[in-house]
């Protein structure tokens, strides 16, 4: 058995990825409003908590295109 771990930014490294290729999606998202990285991009510093969250579904849409049927 191989294992195999990535790391990166979500916006760059889920189109890369096969179509339920994963077996486990690990992740923990900023809060909305709670953290500035002084990152262009950044989660978390949308303008509105709407938006925040359309961010975060548009990326858990990803994952679970990537995720397999028996993933977690």
């Amino acid at each position: 058995m191989s294992v195999r771990i990535i790391q990166g930014d979500c916006l760059a490294v889920l189109p890369t990825l096969p179509e339920a290729s994963v077996h486990c999606c690990v992740t923990s998202p900023p809060y909305w409003g709670l953290r500035n990285y002084q990152v262009d991009g950044q989660f978390g510093l949308e303008a509105t908590p709407e938006e925040y969250v359309a961010r975060m579904v548009d990326v858990f849409r990803g994952v679970r295109r990537v995720l397999r049927d028996d993933g977690t």
